[in-house]
């Protein structure tokens, strides 16, 4: 028997899922409405479904269909009660978690791809769903002027001209692509002319898209919590290039009206651009922005001679040493010898799982752990791998082995690293042209590295102009090919992760032979615990 009266039943009927279980779906509320609903459990014994009850009584909540009849409706809320509760528990207290009880979508359209890397990097608790170059065509005058630009005529015909030029290039690439795919990809069995040039234009849109630059438009979809997204817009609201700035006012201005109150307080951060200006002046001619020579922005193309897109600086049980050059062994059965570095981390990760499944801690968990031998370690860490299936993640304890690498890999790549490794901690430099850039194999194969060689020579010239009258705006002309470096740092359990996403033959080439590079890498030092394979 319900313990709701009911008129309380049909009331709370309109906003949750059922009245008599311990779980239950809430609905047809303003995100802020369930942010206090779901704080008010911190300060008070009562339920979900009563704090809500109560929100209406207390007439905090007025209902904007009381018939009770038709799909659940909104509710309005009394935003300045909202407001003093939020400023009270949010500010008062500091209880920043409330901010993360309400959740808000944005549609983001137009921004250039520079812009939308630096919003990824905003903040780690952002999902995001991305325009992909791989499977479609942009359009052609799809792209940002820089604002550093507007009141510069002369610059922006040059960057205009850039922009044709390149897409011509795209163009260029794409159709001679498809051609040379043609006669080295045949049909599958039983495809059709039309579903096979489809799936020839589409590996041709993976590498034609090397020839665009920084500045075409892309689109995002954006999922975040008030927190999330008041910390990310607080830091492009702080950022040197005038479209952040921009893209973070509009940002503020749409979601407010989603979340008005937890978004009030979103304002540029005097620290982040007074530190960001200090910093870079003590750096003096190492900044980011320092005037360069002109030979020291030209480039070359990749090759035998070019950066290694992934190298290992650090590890868990590091001992001092280099992880060796050459190939790495497919696996490393138990009988092998392990490394002292893999040791160290096995002693690590196991600590980690015995806290969680053994009746020991401490000082005795750790001389357990430190006594027992090496062949027992790798056989207690396997338990924890060899039963992984394709969508499963590994052990907890698996976070607790750490890596630090620097990728130096095109911006097209970039894009891609940066979208889909949510667990790694980046810390990117700003693009530039120091590193050149890379050339995908089918445009060598299919003899078009001289049609991007052509879009880079162009990019290079003009960005060396920019850096001189508006240095804002030279990121804008690099293009997808040109390589960017970035440290990160991440653990076994995303390794595990990247190497199941990114490894198999459907990834994009340059990701794929980059994290299967990385993985060699440490499976010289951690033998034992790098993944062996893809799982199946």
């Amino acid at each position: 028997m319900s313990r709701y009266s009911p008129e309380e039943a049909a009331l709370l009927s309109r906003y949750v899922s059922n009245l008599d279980r311990n779980v239950y779906a809430i609905w047809g509320l303003p995100e802020e409405v369930i942010a206090v609903v779901f704080a008010r459990v911190s300060r008070s014994p009562a339920s979900f479904r009563d704090n809500l009850l109560s929100l209406i009584r207390d007439r905090e909540l007025a209902l904007a269909s009381p018939d009770g009849e038709g799909p659940p409706p909104e509710a309005r809320f009394d935003l300045e009660k909202a407001r003093r509760f939020h400023e009270r528990v949010v500010i008062g207290y500091g209880h920043s978690s409330v901010a993360e009880l309400a959740v808000a979508h944005v549609g983001i359209e137009r921004i250039s791809r520079l812009a939308s890397a630096r919003l990824e990097l905003a903040n780690p608790f952002l999902s995001f769903v991305e325009y992909s170059q791989r499977y479609q065509r942009p359009a052609r005058g799809g792209y940002v002027v820089p604002p550093e630009l507007e009141e510069r005529p002369d610059l922006r015909g040059a960057f205009e001209q850039l922009q044709d030029e390149t897409y011509r290039a795209y163009e260029e690439l794409q159709a001679g692509l498809v051609d040379y795919l043609r006669g080295v990809i045949g049909p599958r069995e039983g495809e059709g002319e039309k579903a096979w040039r489809s799936r020839l234009e589409k590996i041709a849109f993976e590498d034609a898209r090397y020839a665009l630059t920084l500045a075409v438009h892309t689109n995002l979809g954006l999922t975040g919590n008030g927190r999330a997204l008041r910390d990310a817009i607080v830091r492009l609201l702080s950022d040197p290039y005038p479209e952040c700035r921009r893209l973070a006012a509009a940002m503020r201005e749409e979601v407010s009206a989603v979340l008005p109150v937890l978004l009030r307080h979103a304002e540029e951060s005097p620290y982040q651009t007074q530190t960001r200006l200090a910093f870079e002046a003590e750096l003096g001619d190492l900044g980011s922005w320092a005037p360069r020579g002109a030979e020291a922005t030209r480039s070359s193309a990749s090759g035998a001679a070019g950066p290694r897109a992934a190298v290992l600086l650090d590890w868990t049980g590091r001992d001092g040493t280099a992880p060796e050059a050459g190939p790495a062994r497919d696996a490393a059965p138990a009988g092998d010898s392990i490394p002292p570095d893999e040791v160290r981390a096995l002693r690590t990760l196991l600590e980690g799982a015995l806290t969680t499944h053994s009746r020991l801690g401490g000082e005795a968990l750790r001389r357990h752990v430190a006594d027992l031998p090496a062949d027992r370690l790798v056989r207690l860490a396997r338990v924890l791998v060899d039963r992984l299936g394709p969508h499963d993640h590994p052990h907890d304890a698996f976070h607790r082995v750490a890596y630090e690498v620097e990728f130096c890999v095109s911006e097209a790549c970039w894009h891609q690293l940066l979208r889909h490794s949510r667990k790694v901690d980046f810390a990117p430099a700003e693009p530039r042209p120091d590193d050149g850039w890379v050339v995908p194999p089918n445009v060598r194969a299919a003899g078009l590295e001289g049609v991007l060689a052509r879009a880079v020579e162009a990019s290079e010239a003009l960005y060396r102009r920019l850096l001189a009258d508006a240095p804002l705006a030279a990121p804008y002309v690099l293009t997808g090919a040109h390589r960017r470096r970035a440290r990160a740092r991440f653990d076994l359990w995303e390794l595990y992760h990247l190497v199941n996403l990114r490894g198999g033959p459907e990834a994009q080439w340059e990701i794929r032979e980059a994290i299967l590079d990385l993985n060699e890498q440490v499976r010289r030092v951690h033998p034992h615990l790098a993944p062996t394979r893809r799982r199946a």
